[in-house]
């Protein structure tokens, strides 16, 4: 899979970094001057520009050589925003954008840390650990972190997962932040995964997943992940400069269209 190199730091991008959203919305005036308006997804563009500084000088090539590969604007690329959380429907377990696992019952309506809502209850029936997941098309030798925070009233075990990289955590009755990182161990798509163990009830808040080594603050995702499969670059010319001996820096300018 063709994608932006994560740094040698475990981090997908550097601060600061500035996002741009811009959304297209289509309308339509019936002839009685009724107008319709809806958002159009496949006209919207989001773009980033990232100043990079310090980079190595096997980070420098790698980003160089991505950008030689597409042709500059040429060919797309996947990447994964280093801004975003990589899950969808964060603050709805029983959404479609979530799978469930063997035996897993997903319930919302829990309030999570501090009272704020979108939390929800997973209760295994099952013989074996079980819970939600979701798949992402992203590069599978990346680093990534998957959090949340859980807790069981009857006291219980929690499973975070990403591929094959686990972590079996103690869920007590407060709210508190578990996570795991890792590289997925596995081909194809990253799965990350909470799951409660047999027989037990969960309650979930703030599922997050990034590109890097530890978790950061909760960002609630009503939509889709945060990662673009037909990313490119905006320019036909790329700059990392030296900055010091084997110590490169440059901007970065990214692209992509909406994606549903």
């Amino acid at each position: 899979m063709r994608h932006f190199p994560q740094l040698e730091s475990g981090c997908a991008g550097q601060y600061p970094v500035v996002k741009r959203m811009a959304p297209r919305v289509a309308w339509s005036e019936t002839p009685s001057g009724l107008r319709r308006r809806a958002f159009d997804g496949a006209g919207s563009h989001v773009a980033w520009r990232m100043e990079l500084h310090g980079l190595s000088e096997s980070e420098a090539a790698a980003i160089e050589g991505l950008f030689e590969e597409c042709e500059g604007r040429r060919r797309s690329f996947t990447f994964v925003d280093p801004t975003a959380n990589l899950l969808a429907a964060t603050d709805d377990g029983t959404s479609t954008y979530w799978e469930k696992g063997p035996g897993a019952v997903v319930t919302g309506g829990v309030d999570g840390v501090g009272g704020a809502g979108g939390g929800f209850l997973i209760t295994n029936q099952g013989v074996n650990w079980s819970g939600v997941w979701q798949a992402a098309a992203i590069p599978e030798q990346m680093t990534y972190c998957v959090s949340a925070w859980v807790r069981s009233a009857g006291g219980g075990r929690a499973r975070l997962r990403i591929g094959q990289t686990a972590r079996v955590v103690e869920a007590g009755s407060e709210w508190r932040q578990e996570w795991v990182s890792g590289t997925s161990g596995e081909t194809g798509a990253v799965e990350f995964a909470i799951e409660a163990e047999p027989g037990g009830a969960l309650e979930v808040w703030g599922p997050q997943a990034e590109a890097q080594l530890a978790p950061s603050e909760y960002k609630r995702n009503r939509g889709r992940g945060g990662w673009y499969g037909r990313a490119r670059f905006r320019g036909d010319e790329l700059s990392l400069e030296a900055e010091g001996l084997d110590v490169y820096g440059g901007v970065v300018e990214i692209e992509s269209l909406w994606e549903e």
